[in-house]
């Protein structure tokens, strides 16, 4: 059975200065898979991550040190003890996909 992070699976949606804050979800497996496409449908965002698990304030506007911004319908997976952020959207919608979990 299926451990699920408190209400997820979920979809995640940021507008224009909207972003989730730098955090580790402490589960098995996070899977993300943005709606929306990057340049297109929005400005700025992407998942930012930090290396070596650094414990970083919540507000994610301090460089990380790897952004991810992948096309609409491409999965990221990545461990739960993985310190990341969604990055603050400059304009237009983000939509992502979010779901962590643990067996």
């Amino acid at each position: 059975e299926l451990e699920w992070s408190e209400g997820e699976p979920a979809i995640n949606v940021y507008t224009s200065d909207g972003y989730f804050g730098a955090h580790k979800d402490h589960l098995a497996l996070t899977v993300l898979i943005p709606l929306t496409a990057p340049s297109t449908d929005f400005e700025g965002g992407g998942t930012g991550f930090w290396a070596g698990n650094s414990a970083v304030g919540e507000d994610p506007r301090g460089p990380p040190d790897l952004v991810l911004a992948p096309a609409a319908g491409t999965a990221l997976l990545f461990g739960g003890d993985v310190t990341h952020a969604g990055l603050p959207v400059a304009g237009g919608l983000r939509s992502v996909f979010v779901a962590s979990f643990s067996t």
